[in-house]
């Protein structure tokens, strides 16, 4: 999920106000860790040419692997104040929570954060950010809230629908999601798919939780887990989606219009590097914007064909946060922690930085006080949605995402959720209750930090 922005901010723009001095006259040496280059570009061409006292040294360590974790675990938690160690790293929505628990990930106020600063990111980006007992240990430049995307064509030519908001009305919530399917599947005479298949509605279903994977160190299974095994064996069995994944070349395909897939459900960052550049086959990375690409995926693919709507719930789906290693800011001086806060700040809470970000690059950021701006300014009005302002829908699911039903243990059980559940359930295999039995066993074997009853 992962990109490389390519970023067109005006060489012009002053990209933080602050300017620092070490005692001794020493530039100022900061330590960044991340997965991608994306924050290094970021930072390189928009922030350290307006900052000549700092010297940022950059480390890029992959995620295959878990090379990047097995980094900072080792390094962290042996030698943290070494030169080699981080001052400030990234942190992916897979691991984030079990960072942000850690005593190795610190406090942001330890470096000049105040609550006030705090209070402009979006709730559930700052939600994910905090350890269990609230505690703020990452921010995020971007926020992910996820809608559903459909394609309008196939909306008309099947269901008589028009305009988003018609739209809306038949996935209001997961029965008319499921109504929809059904209706679609008897006009098309079973040519056009609601989706690809269970994995992609994974990501928003799971919000409807009224509680998390673990909660007082207990394993729970929300009753709406349950609803959404019956949701799945219903489009798995009834021919009501494409029985295919994510990320698999049938889920690419119908991005392409080379199937009838109708829905996808995605966050900000799928808009933009996973729908967008796979809407036709030959996509122009290097000239998105080029007269000749967009003729050619207006007229070879489905650009301007696509459409927001919320859809049953509001979720959100990945995200990069910022933290700090607790250690080297426990020893910095003043002028250290003024630069580790000052450059944290900029990228996540600034709103005069965010908004010109926005801009330029269509990136939904992650400070709510940015986006009020950027709504009450216009928008962002998006020719491969036909015109439809984007940020106008995400921020609507931003708003209302709750980012306190994740936990450091997801990753892994959501994992043996679908080795276990999903897939054996809805493809007729298993008994519900015997995947159940199944899976509880699997997380208390895999898992033994948690109790499974």
């Amino acid at each position: 999920m992962k990109k490389v922005l390519a970023l067109v901010l005006a060489a012009m723009m002053l990209v933080g106000c602050m300017s620092f001095a070490s005692a001794d006259g020493e530039k100022i040496k900061l330590v960044v860790w991340s997965f991608t280059n994306e924050l290094q570009g970021m930072i390189e061409k928009y922030y350290l040419p307006n900052h000549p006292e700092l010297e940022i040294e950059f480390q890029i360590y992959p995620t295959d692997g878990h090379a990047y974790q097995d980094k900072v675990d080792n390094l962290l938690g042996s030698n943290a104040t070494s030169d080699e160690a981080p001052d400030i790293f990234t942190l992916e929505a897979a691991f984030v929570k079990h960072y942000v628990e850690m005593d190795w990930t610190g406090d942001l106020k330890s470096i000049g954060f105040t609550d006030e600063e705090l209070s402009t990111a979006f709730p559930v980006m700052a939600q994910i950010g905090q350890n269990a007992a609230g505690v703020q240990k990452g921010l995020s430049w971007q926020s992910t809230p996820g809608v559903l995307m459909y394609r309008a064509s196939l909306a008309e030519k099947y269901l008589g629908i028009t305009s988003p908001e018609e739209f809306q009305a038949k996935v209001a919530d997961w029965d008319a999601f499921l109504e929809t399917a059904e209706e679609l599947k008897e006009k098309s005479e079973g040519a056009c798919k609601m989706v690809t298949g269970s994995g992609d509605i994974w990501n928003a279903y799971q919000y409807q939780r009224s509680e998390g994977w673990v909660v007082d160190g207990k394993l729970v299974i929300d009753d709406e887990l349950l609803d959404y095994e019956e949701l799945c064996k219903t489009l798995e069995q009834d021919d009501l989606s494409q029985k295919g994944g994510a990320w698999q070349e049938i889920w690419f395909a119908g991005m392409r219009g080379e199937n009838e897939t109708l829905c996808y459900f995605l966050p900000t960052w799928g808009l933009h590097y996973t729908l967008k550049p796979n809407c036709v086959a030959g996509w122009d990375a290097e000239n998105p914007d080029s007269e000749e690409n967009i003729k050619n995926a207006t007229e070879n693919g489905t650009y301007g064909d696509w459409r927001l709507v919320d859809g049953p719930v509001a979720y959100s789906w990945g995200g990069t946060w910022m933290g700090i290693n607790a250690a080297k800011a426990a020893t910095a001086d003043d002028a250290k922690k003024a630069a580790m806060h000052d450059l944290i700040y900029n990228f996540s809470l600034n709103e005069d930085w965010l908004v010109q970000y926005a801009k330029d690059s269509g990136d939904f950021v992650g400070s709510a006080k940015a986006v009020e701006t950027i709504l009450a300014n216009g928008g962002t009005p998006n020719p491969f949605l036909g015109g439809q302002d984007h940020y106008a829908i995400f921020a609507n699911a931003a708003a209302l995402a709750n980012g306190s039903l994740m936990s450091e243990y997801d990753s892994d059980i959501n994992d043996l959720w679908d080795k276990y559940v999903t897939q054996p359930y809805t493809k007729g295999e298993k008994g519900l209750d015997e995947c159940l039995q199944d899976f509880k066993d699997q997380v208390k074997a895999t898992i033994t930090t948690i109790t499974v009853e």
